[in-house]
């Protein structure tokens, strides 16, 4: 097996080389990742112009490229042109910080591996619920653990596997809960106008956040995470909301 490896937390991430050293026993790494950080990028994707790229010596890996680019630009570029026609999965991670309920919409990660899925390559996006983690070994182990497990699946090519591990040691987590239900995570994030020499500034200093779910709903990817659980989810294309399709036809 061949798996594309890559992030948003850019090619130098302790997550990733972590990742890498054991994705490693399991099938051949390769790596296509930002130079450096590219969080929040979203599904940011480059669709004319250039993408600077450069190869990189990394341990336990085949081949890697830096790329001066998104996590989307990653996995297109890896996918399409770089190790065109060779890759068996593509996994995203390990990401500082957890990708869970509405914050996927923002993350670079899970867009890396949406990427992937959309051009017909499994994937699945894995991150630790810790921004300043001390080590990546547990969830290493347990990602690849779950990345095996997850190509062994007939369904793999139906959705793109969204995997949040707690930072706690091995013993202490409880096991895996499939989640299918997200909770709205709002961001109180403090915005002030500034002029400046003449140029005109928003300045944005990161706030708290309101989280509007019942804490006990182990349905929620979030809570699970909190409760010790390694949360799976399966994320799809299908953005339609259910259920106002005759209100928009009164409307329009």
């Amino acid at each position: 097996m061949k798996i594309l490896l890559t992030n948003d937390d850019g090619i130098d991430s302790p997550g990733l080389r972590q990742f890498a050293e054991d994705l490693s026993k399991i099938a051949d790494i390769y790596v296509v990742a930002p130079e450096g950080e590219r969080s929040s990028n979203s599904h940011h994707l480059t669709i004319a112009g250039r993408v600077r790229f450069e190869e990189r010596e990394l341990p336990y890996v085949k081949k890697a490229y830096a790329i001066w680019g998104t996590p989307a630009d990653c996995a297109h570029g890896g996918v399409n042109l770089l190790f065109k026609d060779q890759i068996d999965l593509v996994v995203s991670g390990i990401n500082r910080g957890a990708n869970v309920s509405t914050d996927i919409i923002y993350s670079g990660t899970i867009s890396a591996a949406r990427e992937a899925w959309l051009l017909g390559i499994p994937a699945m996006a894995v991150s630790l619920a810790d921004f300043h983690p001390e080590s990546f070994a547990v969830a290493a182990k347990l990602g690849t653990k779950l990345a095996k497990k997850f190509m062994e699946s007939e369904d793999r090519l139906s959705y793109v596997l969204n995997v949040n591990i707690p930072n706690l040691p091995e013993e202490e987590i409880k096991g895996c809960l499939v989640c299918d239900h997200l909770a709205h995570i709002r961001y109180n994030d403090v915005l002030a106008y500034r002029e400046e020499k003449g140029e005109y500034y928003i300045d944005v200093v990161s706030g708290d956040r309101k989280v509007d779910v019942d804490p006990e709903d182990l349905r929620v990817d979030l809570n699970a995470v909190n409760h010790g659980y390694i949360a799976l989810s399966a994320l799809h294309d299908d953005h339609f909301v259910k259920g106002p399709d005759e209100s928009l036809k009164k409307l329009f």
